[in-house]
């Protein structure tokens, strides 16, 4: 009967470890991916300092084809009271 208890204790100790790497896996990923993404808007702002006329430009045309996009999905039946 021991023995059968034994095992089974080393069975979810070896779970728990594949867990507990797993975890670990995915923190490191997100990790990565936090300091690419910090790495990114420093480029982006680099590229705003150096150009700010040519990226307002960009800011607006982006911010009239998201408006004009907008207007092409339909709200929904409004209704009349």
């Amino acid at each position: 009967m021991s023995d059968s208890v034994s095992g089974g204790m080393q069975g979810s100790n070896a779970t728990a470890q594949r867990v507990a790497g797993s975890v670990q896996g995915a923190v490191d990923q997100v990790g990565h991916a936090a300091c690419r993404a910090h790495d990114g808007v420093g480029e982006v702002r680099e590229v705003i300092r150096a150009q700010p006329i040519t990226a307002a430009l960009v800011v607006f045309a982006l911010g009239y084809l998201f408006g004009r996009l907008g207007s092409l999905i339909p709200s929904g039946g409004r209704r009349r009271a």
